[in-house]
């Protein structure tokens, strides 16, 4: 079996309500959303339908990220076009996980065919407004784990 991986940089993430943030940052080491309340985040990872004339399985996701006060990653879900793979929900993801690969910003799929493009959405609860600062999330990279038989 060949493995295949794909990633994109941290800047590629996109919110899902433009100009919902306090504020965004995009720096050479990735994107930096500051907010209050829930957010959801997107982001498309390129996928080789095919690769030598044969069909990819999806294997992983990842997400590398950093959170700083009350913020965490409260759900992921795994999209192939607009059909959702799986979800990955009630989940309560914080700290730093921008530099390597763990348990706390991998995750498992069951093996399936990409056809249409993978796309990563991720929720993020940044807690409610309080005076000890602003809440943020750093992506800082994601990617697919591909293979082929």
């Amino acid at each position: 079996m060949a493995k295949h991986a794909f990633w994109l940089h941290g800047h590629a993430v996109r919110a899902e309500r433009e100009g919902y943030a306090i504020s965004k940052t995009f720096a050479g080491w990735g994107a930096i959303y500051k907010t209050h309340g829930v957010e959801w985040f997107h982001i498309a990872v390129p996928t080789p339908v095919i690769a030598a004339g044969v069909d990819t399985t999806l294997q992983k996701v990842f997400v590398l990220y950093k959170t700083a006060g009350t913020a965490k990653i409260a759900a992921i879900h795994v999209w192939d076009g607009a059909t959702k793979i799986q979800a990955f929900d009630t989940l309560s993801k914080s700290g730093d996980h921008s530099k390597i690969l763990d348990v706390d910003n991998s995750w498992s799929v069951k093996p399936v065919h990409i056809k249409w493009g993978l796309g990563i959405s991720i929720c993020v609860d940044f807690g409610p407004p309080s005076k000890i600062g602003v809440p943020e999330i750093t992506f800082a990279s994601a990617g697919a784990d591909l293979s082929t038989p």
